[in-house]
């Protein structure tokens, strides 16, 4: 029975997890959240590599250069896609 109940909510933080991702890597996630979804991403391959992702997608934005000022949307998604290209993933 025990192993029941790990597998229900094994599938629970699996629908969870990848809500709160964002708020976990704002440092917006409460005490107990952070737990939770620490927790399942040792457990998760798949919830792993997308945290993973997040934190490379969020690495790359913050090393956009910025010249003289906030860019507009599109040059911002401009940016990206060319930093991007310049680090393929190996």
């Amino acid at each position: 029975m025990n192993n029941v109940w790990r597998q229900a909510q094994f599938r629970r933080d699996h629908r969870w997890a990848p809500l709160r991702m964002s708020d976990y890597l704002d440092g917006e996630l409460a005490a107990r959240g952070r737990r939770r979804l620490e927790r399942h991403v040792r457990d998760c391959e798949e919830c792993r590599a997308v945290l993973r992702g997040l934190t490379q997608m969020l690495e790359k934005l913050h090393a956009v250069h910025v010249p003289g000022g906030r860019p507009e949307p599109r040059e911002l998604a401009a940016r990206v896609r060319e930093r991007l290209r310049e680090h393929p993933e190996r």
